[in-house]
């Protein structure tokens, strides 16, 4: 009985929300944009925090010149 009831109050709250966006669609596209704005935000921190916080990548050894070596015989 008590799922029954949970369904329920799922259904009506979901109606509710829906006849709200209907009769203010102005503040459901603000709410939206903001929360798409913030995520974009939170994602470029995080992003911006990954790559301060690596350690900068050593470049490859340069190959030795075998000239180089032939001159450090003589």
């Amino acid at each position: 009985m008590e799922s029954r009831k949970r369904d329920m109050e799922l259904l009506s709250n979901s109606m509710a929300a829906y006849a709200h966006i209907r009769a203010n669609p102005e503040s459901f596209g603000l709410y939206f944009v903001l929360g798409v704005c913030f995520g974009l935000l939170l994602t470029l921190c995080l992003l911006v925090l990954r790559l301060s916080c690596q350690s900068p990548a050593r470049p490859p050894p340069r190959p030795r010149d075998l000239s180089e070596d032939e001159e450090d015989e003589d």
